[in-house]
């Protein structure tokens, strides 16, 4: 039998050509692929850099047209948010055992408040400390349906010199609950401002910048109106009462579960022109609902609805007497 010797087929030279060519084609298919790769990374830095410095451009354009409503509604709202702050704080230090009696001014007995346009906040005495979050979720009650007697006058217009639907509504609902005077003005916030500042994407931008201008449209008009048509600033405080806690759900009292019973309040009349309190008083609200005729109500959220009423109702009536002119002795 022959000798068979084992290599490659052919010619020596040829079979060394075509494992270079082999050799080259991997090399380049290497080489293809970290450049594509290079460039796809190329693409995306580029990408983001650009991205990047139109998000920022952005930012600092939106942030340019707060500064410009900042400087000019903030310099009225500000000094008033913070005052109203300050009188709720002062006020629920003298509720409860420590009250030091009532106080009325004259320029309060003459009642012209009463027909003027103001705002109008009322909590419980222990929520004080939290001003801005209470007066959020503040509902207006009956007590100010009850005392107030408001003449509406037409509301500022807009950057487009129309009147928006916001800002009617505002005006029907006079005197302004304070937690729609925080919702207008909430561009105006820090706190908003470092949202903004810290948006990360373009989407995010966006809703801040459809923010802004739905606070232009909508709720600065709100804001002017309130900052410079206010006349005066309408607090009740509600202390608590252990009656309360039957209807608190097993959590803490609340204002609406206050509102059911018959319990003390406290109601303050700031002067805003004059920065000065011209009513104090302190009375119990105490009403009785009797239902009556062949469809009374016997709906328990209904009942409960027409008994705060009532309640409020009471505590106003008070208030009026209060203020009539004191009966001269004979």
């Amino acid at each position: 039998m022959s000798d068979l010797r084992k290599g490659p087929r052919g010619l020596p030279s040829i079979a060394h050509a075509r494992e270079m060519r082999a050799k080259r084609g991997a090399t380049w298919t290497t080489r293809g692929g970290l450049l594509a790769a290079a460039a796809v990374v190329l693409g995306f830095v580029v990408h983001m850099v650009v991205s990047g410095r139109e998000l920022n451009a952005g930012k600092e354009a939106l942030l340019a047209k707060q500064r410009a409503v900042a400087a000019t509604l903030g310099a009225e709202w500000f000094p008033l948010r913070d005052r109203i702050e300050s009188d709720v704080r002062a006020a629920a230090q003298t509720a409860g055992p420590g009250y030091g009696g009532d106080r009325i001014e004259p320029a309060a007995r003459t009642g012209a408040f009463r027909s003027q346009p103001g705002i109008y906040l009322r909590m419980r005495v222990a929520d004080a400390g939290n001003v801005a979050k209470v007066a959020a979720d503040a509902k207006r009650d009956a007590f100010a349906a009850c005392l107030l007697r408001e003449s509406n006058a037409k509301p500022a217009a807009g950057s487009s010199g129309t009147v928006s639907g916001a800002a009617r509504d505002a005006v029907a609902e006079q005197p302004w609950n304070l937690g729609r005077a925080y919702a207008a003005t909430r561009i105006l916030n820090d706190d908003w401002v470092r949202s903004v500042k810290d948006a990360d994407e373009d989407m995010r931008l966006r809703v801040f910048n459809e923010q802004y201008e739905n606070a232009v449209r909508d709720e600065i008009p709100v804001a002017i109106d309130v900052v410079t048509r206010a006349q005066f600033f309408l607090l009740v405080l509600d202390e608590d009462v252990p009656a309360a806690k039957e209807f608190a759900d097993g959590g803490p009292i609340t204002e609406e579960a206050l509102q059911l019973v018959p319990h003390p309040a406290v109601v303050h009349l700031f002067d805003l022109k004059s920065n000065a309190e011209i009513l104090r008083f302190r009375g119990t609200g105490d009403a009785r609902v009797v239902p009556a005729g062949e469809r009374a109500v016997t709906d328990p959220e209904t009942v409960d609805a027409m008994q705060r009423q009532a309640n409020n109702c009471a505590l106003a009536n008070l208030v009026t007497a209060a203020l009539a002119p004191p009966v001269a002795a004979h």
